[in-house]
């Protein structure tokens, strides 16, 4: 059973309810869109945040004969061919107050988004579905790709606080793809917006879920941060535990956080196949964390019975090859172990250069440290300095008080800084004006990096590139030096000017399609790459000054974006390596289309 337990927050969910609906319509107000997109928009970012998706695109409800779907993600992996696909469902009907949601309701909106999915994989949907409608395209990439589909989590997201725990939402299998169900009521939102940890923990019962407790020996229990023991995992386990999980169980792995292509190991699958019964002997083992353990002794050994936050920190190609031969080969792993290094760090006491260090030195081969990627890099805490530091210039929106701009360089910084005094920390640094490592890395990475596609790979993908230039140009002195009240006043204005951009696609007429994020980064790239082949740059400090930018640049924005839109939506061109929108958007030859067109579309620009 796949489940997650509430833990009791600070503030009251009613409190909570109230405050989402305000964001909700403060968002919807900022970027011309309905509150039930601001209202998703709002959650799949922290959702994002947290690594539990990439991006999320909205696109509209087609309503076919129960089938029902809201918003989706698509992601290739380019060397093994396999498709994950992320589809998202809301409920989201600007409630007066906070209400309850039962199982049967909970049922029903999950069959209407795997009847979305099952429709169009089977009985070619999109053919039904006005080609205007943005729901037409996922449907027909589901028909054209199902071929290639490993993975499928439906997301049901509920303004609603459930009436019960639901643990009970099993992972299912349709012709060898793997269905998981993902369930956020306003009350999981709340804990994780509670929380200063950048994931939810996953809860492991290994009798309750898989039936068999791991056998162990308990290794070390020299300090009382870290407890070690050696396992023995049987296979089937370890492939069950991926296919539940995914990419979660791999959060600390170096290689998996750098994006390592993830492709299957061939010589473990071979040896899977053939050789089954010498795996232990060929494979190496892998290494993980977790928060805590719960161990018995049943029959006169030593076994775990229960882990929480399992973190995989090496040996993800390992588990990932034997998740997908057991889920796409139909393999027979019953005499299959893998041998397990677990350490147990206190969730108390819980040292974040502990775990990175046990990741590195796991992974020697890698070339960038998992301490590297911290939010404690000093190019961070030097921005989160600055942001403490610098108020915002008094501008004619805000002339009847004067605030501040919040780096949350940690997640949970902010939250934790509106309880000191709600009321005014509100007025000092309002929602509007939050930004974190990955907005960050979004606003600076469209303009400074010559391949946009990164930004369009999603949030973690797009912070692990910009985080490789910042380690290489944090070498030179001039660089840190450069890390001044000038560079945050750019950051800030590169800030504006993206999220102005967000708005002005938002309220075009000719904007239908559910790919705002795409055509707002390549209208960007475009403006910089266009900028530089001309030698000039943009008035940052203008920006800064003012709080928005000029008609002149709105105007140019407006035109372009169109631009930008044709191009994507242009699936004839000969370039073309596929037909979805959002991962031609990732293609080199995207952008490549997009500059080829500077003579013609996008000169008057």
């Amino acid at each position: 059973k796949l489940g997650y337990r509430y833990s009791r927050f600070n503030m009251d969910l009613n409190e909570f309810f109230s405050m989402i609906k305000s964001e909700t319509s403060v968002k919807a107000s900022a970027n011309g869109s309905y509150q039930q997109l601001a209202f998703l928009d709002l959650i799949t970012s922290d959702l994002i945040d947290i690594g539990d998706i990439q991006a999320f695109n909205d696109c509209n409800n087609p309503s076919y004969n129960g089938a029902h779907i809201h918003g989706f993600d698509i992601e290739e992996n380019e060397e093994s061919d396999s498709v994950r696909i992320d589809l998202f469902i809301t409920d989201y009907e600007q409630r007066d107050g906070l209400e309850r949601i039962g199982k049967t309701d909970v049922d029903l909106y999950f069959k209407r988004l795997l009847k979305f999915f099952t429709e169009s994989l089977n009985n070619e949907l999109y053919q039904k579905i006005d080609e205007s409608n943005s729901a037409y395209r996922i449907a027909e990439y589901i028909e054209d790709y199902k071929e290639n589909i490993d993975e499928v989590n439906l997301f049901f997201i509920s303004e609603r606080a459930t009436s019960e725990k639901f643990k009970d939402f099993l992972r299912i299998e349709i012709d060898g793809i793997n269905i998981k169900y993902h369930f956020w009521d306003i009350s999981r939102w709340a804990n994780l917006r509670n929380t200063s940890k950048s994931r939810e923990a996953i809860e492991i019962d290994f009798v309750d879920r898989y039936d068999s407790a791991l056998a162990c020996l308990d290794a070390s229990n020299l300090t009382e941060k870290m407890r070690s023991y050696l396992v023995v995992v049987p296979g089937g386990v370890l492939a069950d535990l991926y296919n539940d999980h995914g990419a979660r169980l791999l959060e600390q792995n170096v290689r998996s956080f750098l994006q390592a292509k993830g492709g299957v190991n061939k010589g473990i699958r071979r040896t899977i196949l053939d050789q089954p019964e010498y795996f232990f002997a060929y494979i190496n083992g892998i290494t993980a964390t977790a928060s805590s353990v719960e161990v018995e002794d049943i029959g006169g050994v030593l076994k775990i019975t229960k882990l929480v936050d399992l973190q995989i920190v090496n040996g993800g190609q390992t588990t990932v090859s034997l998740a997908r031969a057991k889920l796409k080969d139909g393999a027979d792993l019953s005499r299959i172990y893998v041998q397990m290094k677990l350490s147990i760090i206190n969730s108390d006491l819980t040292d974040e250069d502990l775990v990175a260090k046990i990741s590195q030195y796991a992974n020697t081969q890698n070339k960038v440290n998992a301490s590297d990627l911290s939010a404690n890099h000093p190019y961070h805490v030097k921005l989160e300095e600055l942001s403490r530091r610098i108020w915002a210039p008094v501008v004619q929106a805000t002339a009847y008080r004067q605030t501040q701009w919040f780096y949350e360089r940690s997640r949970g910084q902010y939250n934790e800084m509106l309880q000191k005094d709600t009321r005014l920390n509100k007025i000092k640094y309002p929602k509007s004006q939050l930004f974190n490592k990955t907005d960050l890395a979004k606003y600076m990475m469209v303009w400074d990096f010559n391949e946009p596609k990164w930004v369009n790979m999603g949030a973690q993908k797009n912070f692990v590139k910009f985080t490789e230039e910042i380690l290489k140009n944090w070498k030179k002195k001039e660089f840190q030096n450069s890390i001044n009240e000038d560079y945050y006043k750019k950051v800030i204005a590169r800030a504006i000017i993206f999220k102005r951009t967000e708005r002005i696609v938002q309220t075009q007429p000719w904007y239908t399609n559910g790919y705002r994020a795409n055509i707002v980064i390549y209208a960007l790239a475009f403006v910089a790459w266009h900028l530089k082949r001309n030698k000039k740059e943009i008035n940052y400090q203008q920006i800064w000054k003012n709080h928005e930018i000029s008609q002149a640049f709105e105007s140019m924005l407006i035109t372009l974006s169109k631009a930008v839109n044709d191009i994507l939506l242009n699936t004839d061109h000969p370039s073309r390596t596929t037909s979805n929108i959002s991962e031609w958007a990732k293609k080199d030859g995207c952008w490549a289309q997009i500059t080829g067109s500077y003579k013609d579309a996008l000169e008057s620009c």
